[in-house]
This record gives C-alpha cells, structure tokens and sequence, in this order.
C-alpha cells in the first residue's frame, strides 16, 4: 500500500511540473518501389499531421535527410570531415545521395514549400490554411531517394541496401517549438510517434528486415521456411567464417513483389534489403506480456560463425531489459548484419543493423547495446540530439550491467600488461584532468572525437553506476522502472530524468547526477586521519565542488577487501561498530567519477613497482621502470631503466628519471624531469603546466676524450579554453634554458690544459596557435628569445641577442590521403652585437637545421659532431632546408634575418602504401661575405625526391635540383647517397608526449 501511495504521489507531482506538455501524433502511408540498378527510390508519402499544441500552425517543418548526401556544403559533410573522414569529401556525384520530386499537397489542395535557408535536407511546408490546435491535415507527395553509397547510415553496397532516414519526416513540434534539425553522422535523431503502413516492392529475390509487423502472409511464410533451412545447414557446416569474406550478389530476378509491414508507438521506421541475407527466428515469451515476441536475425556468410547464436544475444538482451527497466512492448525484434559506415551498430525500433566484429562476445555486446536502444530511444524518445546522454548514457549502463551478468569473468573493457583496464573510467579521468572534459549535457553536433564517446557514452553511465554503488543496483532499477511507466512513448527531457531520481531515490543524489550530467564540476574525495584498525576513524573530505555520494570498502586482508560502507555528500565519518581493519578505500569501480585517486586510501598503501605503466590506483603509491638502450655518435650504445610515476592517466606532479650507462664515455648520462599540472587555473584557460628537465650526454670528441654538455629548462605552458568544435588549439609559453657545453681547454703553445665550461642561458616567450582541420590544417607560432651573453669566455662570437622567429605552416588534402603542405618560415634579430660582423656562431640564423645549428639542445640528434651520416640528420625549425650541407660552410647563415618557405606534395596516382613526393625549399637572408662588404641578400633553393612515413615524423630526402651555390656544396659530399637528408622525429616518440595524446 505504502509504495502504491508513493507512486501516486510521484506520478501527481512530474504530471503537475509538466502541464504544459503536449505531443503531436502522425500517421504514415508509404508506398515504395526499389530500382536497384539505378539505386533510386520511387515512392509516395501520405501523411495525417494531428496537431494536439495549444498553437496554430501555419507551417510544418520536414525533415528530408537525404539530401544531406547531395553536395559538400551540408552538415553531414562538415561533420565527416571534423571526424577525419574524407571518403564523402572525395567521393563522386554518382556515389552520391539525393531526395527530390517533392510536391506537397494539404487536405488536397498544393502546398507550397521550399528549401531551409541554411540546411538543404530540412524543408518548410506552408499550409494553405493554418492548423488549429485540436484538429489534423492530410499531406502527400511524392518524392524520390537517390541512394547513395555507403558512407553513414543510409545507402548501398552494390545491392545491399540499407534505408534509414529515407522519407520525408515532420520534425518534432514541442513546447520549444521546432526541432528541425540537419542530417549528421554523430548524433541521433528526434522524431514524433506515430503509426507507419509501408509497402515495399522490389524484386522477388531480396530478403527484408523492417521496423514493424510483416503483413503480407506469403512473405512471411517464405521467411520462415528460408529460417527452417538455414537453421539446418548453420548446424552442420564445418566451414562458417568469422571474418570479413566477399560474397558476390546475386542476380535481382524480373519477377517483383511487394511487402506490407505496419507498426504502432514507433518514430522511425528502417528497412534493409540484401538477397544474400541467411534468415533465422525464433520467439521469446515474456513475463507480464500477453503474446510472444518475434525475433529475427539476418546476416551474410561473413562472420557467420558468430552470428548463428545471434538469436540467443538477441533474446536474452531483450530479456535483460524487460526484466530491469519495463517490458517489452512491440511484436518483433530484429538483428541485422549488414554493411554500416557509422560505428558499430546503430538502432531503430524493432530493429538494429550491426556492422562487423572482432569475436563472438564483441557481437553479444553491440547487439545487446542496440537492442536496449528499444528502451532509450525507441520508447523514451527523448530529444538526443541536444541531450544525447539520455539515449546512449542511460543505455551504456544497462549495456555495462548485461555483460557483468553474462561474461563475469572479464574484468575491464581492455587488457593492458595483463593488467585490466576499464576503458570508460581512464577516458573520463585522462579528458577531466586534462580540463578538456565537456558537460555530457551538450548537444551531439557540438562534442567531437573522444569528447562525444564520454559525454554521451561514459560518463552518463559512470555516474549510474555511482549511484547503483550507493544506494544498490535494485533501488536504481525501480526508479528506472518508474522513469519507463510514466515517460514511455513520450517525449521526456533532462528534468523529468533529474526529478525521478530526486523524488525515488533522494534529492541528494539527483543533484549530484544532475550536476555530473550539465556541468563540468568534479567529485574528488580524499581518506584522512584514519587510525590503523579501526575504520571508523577515517575522516572523508569532498575536495571537489560536485557533491557527490561515496561508497568506502574496508581492507580485512593482506590481499582481501571486506563489505562496503557508504558515505552520505554530506557527511565525514563511516558509522560506528566496523570491524578491525587493515585499511579503508574509495575503490575507483565505486567512485568512478572521483577525479584523484592518490587520496582515496588509507593503510596497507604498499610501493607497487611495474613495468612500463599501469592504470592509476587509489593510494597512488606507484613506481614503474622501463629498460632503456641509447645510441648517439659520441656515447655509442647506452643501457639504463627509466623510473617515472606516470600512469596511464595524467596525475597532477609527475618525474621520471632516465639514468643510462654510456660504454664509450665510461660514464652515467639520461635526463630527468617533472611536471605539475594545475587544472583550470583561470577561466579562459583549461591547464597551466610548470615543468622542470634536465639532460646530459657526450656530444664530442678530442684526443680519445669525450666531452659533454648539460641542459636544465624550466617552462610554464598556459594552455587556452577552446571548444572542441573550433578545432582550434592555443598555447602561451615562457622557457628558461640554462645550456653548459665541456670542451677541451688549450694553452698558449696549443697543448690540453684541461676542460672550459661554455654557459648561455635562453629566454623564450611564445604564442603558438593551430587549427586541426583534415582537409587544409593550419598552424602559427611566434616566439621572442633573449639569449645571455657568457661573461667567462674571451671570445668576439659570444655575445646577447634578441631574436623575434614567425613560422606558419599548413596543408591541402587534394586527393585520399594526398597532400600539398607548405610552411613560411621568418626570423629577424631586434638587438645582434654581431649584425655588422662576417662571423657566424651556431646561434645564427640558418636555413639548414641540423645539430649545428640546434644551439639550444631543443632537438635529439643522433651526432652533434656534424660529420658523416650523422651531417645527414636534419629537422624542420628556422629555414628546414632538406640539404645536407656541412656546418662548417658560411651557407644560409644570417646575423640579421631569414625568410624561409618549404613546399611538400605528395605525389598522386600512386598506392597510399607508397607515400612517396617531392619537396621543394628556398630561402632568402641577409648575408655579409666579409665584415668590410655591405650586407647583402642572398637567395637559395633547393628540390627533389621524398618518402616519408608515420605522418611525416620519419622521412627521407633526395636533393635533384638547387641553385648552382647549393649544387656545388652538395656535391662537394660526394654521391646520391651522401646528399639524402633524414628526419626522424625521436622528440615524438618520448613516452609522455606519446601517451598526452591517446586522446
């Protein structure tokens, strides 16, 4: 009685804070006709439009998707190419999609309608007289689907078709008035429910999955018995295929027949047709539901072997969610496996299509995923477009929940050293500690890359699962259920979530999801003042400004952890009468949200040594080594280990520690350095980073002695606020670098003395801007250095300069990973004691940057001596002349500017593994022959032959034509072999700059 009066008055309350709901309600008559040569569509659309708004209506917006295939200025292309997707981009008209032969028609008389102003696949209907509230329209047209290839969700693999989104839809009218919305590959749809009458004719050959209930009994029939047949040969073959394998189609046969299916409570309606198709059914009865439900499964012999168990995935899914959530409430569910160009899977009610998987419990996971999609998204049909966490966050979690159930075994999404890795956890963390994290309450068109996957996918259902830790995984699933009964075939929306669980659960914990789903604060508890045994000592502070539940485990064993304990947002201590313990911890499975980890623990907190890295830990006492081998021309080969306390996740303070033996110096030489990270430091900003380094190696020789050089820099790096949609990523910088060179010291009469420390110190403040665009990417960089003049040394080359440097550089992808890359280069010194002089340090400008002219020890070059292969090893700062070119010639060194441009295209008409080009670098500067002449300016270039890989960080540069200066000084080398310049990038490869940028 008692929960009978809390529904109640539940149910009264949302109702009262929603009187101002509506929904419109649509009918659907279609009739289609596939011409699957040409790939077009004929069909008529019938339409009763019930207008149920307080408003009248003088005009109705239609959705025509479509068209969204039809040119490059859509916001489907835009937003292929944001995902770094260029197949649309650089498809041709043929493979291209369209929707026309529109000619509306309203209560049977023309209806004019035309073109959205900014979104051709939207189009505006004017009624010939407006639509009061209280009363329908009939509207038809005709229309026609050029079908286009593969690239999203609609369109075709020679004939294997895959329609969705293909009819004119009327876009939702609600109380925020419409919701006519573009076309996208990333970011579902929004649709009225209603009911659809379809009927498809095509040739008599194709096998059709559908949304809805196959009325045509000779149809049915047929698909029954092909699944009686298929069933019987799946069973005995020995030979079924689990990967991909081309199967040829066949012939469409002459005789055409046509289909009817009808569906209720439904906004979408999908088919697919494939005459490859195999077909299997079979029928699942459901507690608290009169009737059994279908269930379908089609699919191609590829991957066969995994999908002759799909029915099995596919009942106990719907099972799963039926007996969580609410049950099932339409007639059929079907699985399909066929050609897919947007993820893994996508739904539509009654209905999924699956594209290919790695292994068979791959394919029970997404057919788990998408079948739940029936739930969120079919049923609760909320507006995911703006609010995407609601279909994909709450499903992901019921998603999480079945693969626990029925594959208990396996922990974590990935296997990293043996190690588990929940894959969800570490992204949310890695993008939150970073500041690059998004509100999940944003819209899909606005979350790009890995920020759409955690906003929409991860952190929705890493929240559910912090509460389900709280309060238990049955009181989570009953305010589930109640969410279902009272929204389902309507329209809820983020508030209507956020009151269900504050009124079923607690307010707290609906304001803590609240503000885990529309804002960016983070939950960060820290464990302190725990006297050891005795667990209910431990004091919980919330460092965070999200108040947010916690649940606490007790450490009962060396290796074992006992029952869990919850802490309210509001409170400090466990409760009294625990018993004895060795340790209390937050576990990051029970506080995934919890942003630090390092103080989620205390007692029995053990130094745990690794190799390589690992995922973070609550406790954070971690220590990982790495075997390291070195090489450069002075050093020879270099063992050591390399210390560091980076886990995979960024952590506010980091070092590492690189100590490597050098066999030919006899001698200890590495680096070392740390970091500290300040999230957020001011509004505009997302991370302030101050770091400290230092290196040390052997870069020269003398009388079988080897000399070295040391290097201590210390950078703050202001990192800027952008949005990802921008594309656009800014840094501010400042550095200090403190630069010792040890070289052999001479007497008066020429003989060794000793050793002479050479010491600069360099100031550098710089700006540098980007734009991460697939199709003409740009970036910008300028830079101020100061450098000091080192008093000690008697020498006229060592004086103070200051020196602005510009380099803007970019690129155009003219064909399918083919490009034309350009960079302009300009550097000028403001104050240069050696301006007037012929006399030109390693600090000069230079259009050939090699590990001469690398002053500062910026780079990692193989051999600073500057002879030999090693001469051959050039990078791409000042002019990035690819011109081997020894350091000891005067040629392109400047005391007083430099302009610089290098040009890269990358050669067409050849196989993408053979990534080969040409280059070409001039350059101009200020040149003084002897310190009696004028100064004078000086032109050069120089062009050939490249292969590069690894996106350009390792290439290889063959010099063909240059200027006769350039030409002389190349051959001066010797052969081919000897003018070949190579770059190898080996700053990318550092551990941690590979690892900030897994995401």
């Amino acid at each position: 009685m008692r929960t009978l009066l809390i529904f109640l008055f539940l149910t009264a309350n949302l109702y009262a804070q929603n009187d101002d709901y509506f929904q419109q309600k649509v009918a659907y008559a279609i009739q289609a006709e596939l011409d699957d040569e040409r790939h077009l569509l004929h069909a008529q659309l019938d339409l009763t439009y019930e207008n149920n708004s307080p408003d009248t209506l003088r005009q109705i917006a239609f959705h025509c998707w479509p068209r969204a295939y039809a040119s490059d200025e859509t916001a489907l292309a835009a937003q292929l190419l944001r995902q770094g997707n260029t197949d649309f981009h650089f498809a041709p008209p043929s493979a291209r999609g369209n929707l026309d032969s529109l000619s509306f028609t309203a209560n049977g008389r023309p209806a004019e309608h035309a073109t959205d102003e900014t979104h051709r696949d939207i189009v505006w209907v004017a009624l010939p007289e407006p639509l009061l509230p209280g009363t329908s329209i009939a509207l038809s047209t005709p229309f026609r689907v050029k079908i286009p290839e593969s690239f999203s969700r609609l369109g075709h693999v020679e004939t294997s078709y895959q329609m969705t989104q293909w009819y004119p839809k009327p876009a939702v009218y609600d109380r925020d008035g419409w919701h006519a919305m573009p076309y996208l590959d990333r970011g579902e749809f929004y649709g009225e429910f209603g009911s659809f009458d379809v009927s498809i004719t095509l040739p008599r050959n194709y096998r059709v999955a559908a949304t809805g209930t196959l009325e045509t009994a000779a149809e049915r029939q047929w698909l029954r018995e092909l699944a009686v047949a298929d069933r019987r040969d799946l069973a005995v073959r020995q030979d079924l295929e689990d990967y991909f394998l081309y199967e040829a189609f066949p012939a469409s046969e002459r005789e055409q027949k046509t289909i009817r299916y009808s569906a209720e409570n439904v906004h979408d309606f999908a088919w697919f047709a494939d005459k490859r198709f195999k077909v299997l059914h079979d029928t699942l009865q459901l507690t608290e539901r009169a009737g059994a439900v279908d269930v379908w499964s089609f699919f191609t012999e590829t991957e066969a072997a995994y999908w002759k168990n799909s029915l099995t995935y596919l009942k106990r899914a719907t099972r799963f969610y039926s007996d969580h959530i609410g049950v099932y409430p339409y007639p059929q569910v079907t699985g399909v496996q066929s050609a897919l160009s947007a993820g893994g899977g996508m739904e539509y009610p009654m209905i999924t299509v699956i594209g290919l998987n790695d292994t068979e419990k791959d394919l029970d996971q997404v057919l788990a995923h998408e079948v739940g999609h029936n739930w969120f998204y079919g049923i609760l049909g909320s507006n995911e477009r703006d609010h995407p966490w609601m279909d994909e966050g709450l499903n992901s979690y019921y998603e999480w929940r079945y693969l626990r159930e029925y594959y208990p075994e396996e922990e974590g999404d990935l296997d990293f050293l043996g190690q588990p890795v929940d894959f969800h956890r570490l992204g949310y963390r890695y993008m939150a500690l970073l500041g690059r994290d998004l509100a999940p309450d944003t819209r899909s068109d606005s979350l790009v890359d890995m920020h759409y996957w955690i906003a929409a996918y991860s952190k929705p259902a890493l929240a559910l699962q912090e509460i389900a830790a709280y309060t238990g995984e049955h009181a989570l699933d009953e305010a589930m259920r109640f969410y279902y009964a009272t929204w389902k075939f309507r329209h809820p929306g983020p508030e209507d979530f956020f009151r269900t669980l504050e009124g079923t659960l607690s307010p707290a914990l609906g304001r803590a999801f609240r503000d885990a789903m529309a804002t960016r604060k983070i939950s960060d508890w820290n464990v302190a003042d725990w006297t050891p045994g005795d667990p209910s000592t431990a004091r919980f502070w919330q460092l965070g400004d999200r108040m947010a539940p916690a649940t606490a485990q007790l450490i009962l064993a060396e290796k074992g952890a006992g029952s869990t304990v919850t802490v309210d947002p509001q409170e400090q201590y466990l409760a009294e009468d625990l018993p004895l313990s060795l340790g209390v911890e937050l576990p990051a499975a029970l506080n995934p949200l919890d942003l630090y980890l390092h103080n989620n623990r205390q007692g029995n907190n053990a130094l745990r040594l690794s190799l390589l890295t690992a995922p973070e830990r609550p406790g954070g006492r971690q220590l990982f080594v790495t075997p390291l081998l070195g090489y450069n021309a002075t050093d020879r080969v270099m063992l050591g280990a390399g210390l560091h306390n980076r886990t995979l996740e960024p952590k506010r303070l980091e070092w590492a520690l690189a100590p490597m033996y050098s066999f030919a110096s006899d001698a200890l030489v590495g680096f070392a350095g740390l970091r500290w990270r300040l999230r957020e430091p001011f509004p505009f900003a997302r991370q302030l980073m101050l770091s400290a380094g230092t290196q040390g190696f052997h870069d020269f020789s003398f009388a079988e002695e080897n000399y070295h050089y040391t290097r201590a820099a210390l950078r703050a790096e202001l990192t800027f606020r952008d949005h990802p949609l921008t594309e656009r990523h800014r840094q501010l910088s400042f550095q200090l670098i403190n630069l010792s060179r040890f070289r052999p010291r001479f007497g008066n009469s020429g003989n060794l003395i000793g050793t002479d420390r050479r010491e600069n110190q360099f100031f550098r403040l710089a700006y540098a801007q980007r734009k991460d665009r697939e199709i003409n990417s740009r970036s910008w960089t300028i830079r101020l250095e100061y450098k000091t003049e080192d008093s000690r040394r008697d020498s006229p080359l060592e004086t103070a300069h200051l020196r602005l440097d510009t380099e803007w550089s970019g690129g155009y992808q003219y064909e399918p990973e083919r490009f034309f890359r350009w960079r302009f280069y300009g550097g000028y010194f403001l104050d240069n004691d050696l301006r007037e002089r012929a006399s030109y340090p390693n600090t000069a400008l230079s259009l050939v940057d090699n590990a001469s002219s690398d002053y500062a020890a910026d780079g990692l070059f193989l051999g600073r001596g500057g002879t030999g292969i090693y001469a051959q090893q050039l990078e791409t700062r000042q002019g990035g002349f690819r011109a081997p070119i020894a350091p000891a010639f005067t040629f392109g060194r400047s005391n007083d500017y430099l302009l610089a441009v290098n040009l890269d295209a990358t050669l067409p008409f050849q196989p993408e593994r053979f990534p080969f080009g040409v280059f070409l670098d001039a350059g101009t500067y200020g040149f003084r022959p002897t310190s009696s002449e004028p100064a004078r300016g000086e032109f050069r270039w120089v062009g050939g032959l490249s292969v590069t890989v690894l996106d350009g960080r390792i290439g290889a540069y063959l010099p063909l034509v240059s200027d006769p200066d350039t030409r002389l000084l190349l051959e001066q080398r010797g052969g081919l072999s000897e003018r070949i310049s190579f770059r190898i990038s080996l700053a990318d490869w550092l551990p941690w700059k590979w690892m900030d940028e897994v995401f």
